[in-house]
């Protein structure tokens, strides 16, 4: 496995695991009828900035190895 896999699939879980734990939460505020709104919402900016931190790490990484091939 190379470098770049395997921080791609370290970003992959740092990306998803906490938006669904956070999506997770909602449903389960929600089964109790509480306010499950700030727990969606607080998934939605995770996995948008998460994801843009991890597009850019991504493609640094693609670009630096390209550059000594």
């Amino acid at each position: 496995m190379t470098r770049e896999t395997r921080i791609a699939r370290m970003l992959l879980v740092f990306v998803f695991a906490p938006g669904g734990g956070l999506f997770g939460k909602a449903v389960a505020e929600a089964a109790q009828a509480r306010p499950w709104w700030p727990w969606l919402v607080a998934a939605l900016v995770w996995l948008t900035v998460s994801g843009a931190i991890s597009t850019a790490v991504s493609t640094a990484m693609s670009n630096h190895s390209a550059e000594h091939r």
